[in-house]
């Protein structure tokens, strides 16, 4: 399988100035200025500026590329950064609250208007782990301005370990929906032919093993 090849110069370019051009507008709307217009924020004004601030540095981060990937590293963090302070916003700023839409969380789902806690655990959920991820982002930053490894090696895994940490009300739901459809799986067997399921292949190895070993050099006796 090829790996993909990267954007050429002048598609970067363009690509990147299309996020620049989608994100000045909303940055224009914070000072009531072009075609849009404070009114169609939905909130403090900043919230427009940070909005179009995150396609602006994600167009200028498509420019940079890989051929200046500090400055790309830069950028990316700076978007990144841009889409935690909305969601910390949301989940955790004064005020009401209200959601339209879908959630599809393992613990909570539906579809409709949301408000109050409703609206801010999802949103909670989110900006936890994209807080998380911006912590790794930076230490990687400045790891890769460093020099790289080994430098800020124990902070960079510390990092890599509040991500994780961030992703289990998560992970373990899931893990327990696993676990439980894997349970009622063995149980049916069970009441169905009497007998718990076996991991054919598992059991198939252990033996191939158990042969191989049979034909192994013999250990001289005392």
């Amino acid at each position: 399988m090829k790996p993909t090849p990267a954007l050429s110069s002048r598609a970067s370019l363009l690509f990147g100035l299309l996020f620049v051009a989608s994100g000045i507008f909303p940055m224009l709307a914070a000072f009531d200025i072009g075609p849009l217009g404070r009114e169609d924020i939905q909130g403090p004004p900043w919230l427009g500026f940070v909005a179009g601030g995150i396609f602006v540095a994600t167009g200028l981060a498509i420019i940079a590329g890989p051929r200046a990937p500090l400055v790309n590293s830069l950028f990316a963090v700076l978007a990144l950064a841009g889409l935690a302070a909305l969601g910390n916003w949301v989940a955790f700023g004064a005020g009401e609250r209200a959601c339209s839409g879908s959630l599809a969380l393992p613990w909570l789902w539906g579809e409709g208007d949301f408000s109050g806690l409703a609206c801010r655990i999802p949103f909670g959920v989110g900006a936890v782990i994209t807080d998380a991820f911006l912590c790794w982002m930076i230490v990687a930053t400045l790891q890769k301005a460093l020099g790289g490894p080994p430098r800020l090696a124990g902070l960079l895994q510390a990092a890599q370990w509040l991500v994780l940490a961030s992703l289990l009300p998560i992970l373990l739901p899931l893990l327990m929906v696993l676990l439980a459809g894997v349970a009622l799986g063995a149980l049916k067997t069970r009441l169905t032919t009497g007998a718990w399921p076996r991991n054919e292949g598992f059991v198939a190895r252990q033996k191939a093993r158990g042969l191989l070993r049979g034909f192994g050099p013999k250990r001289p006796m005392d």
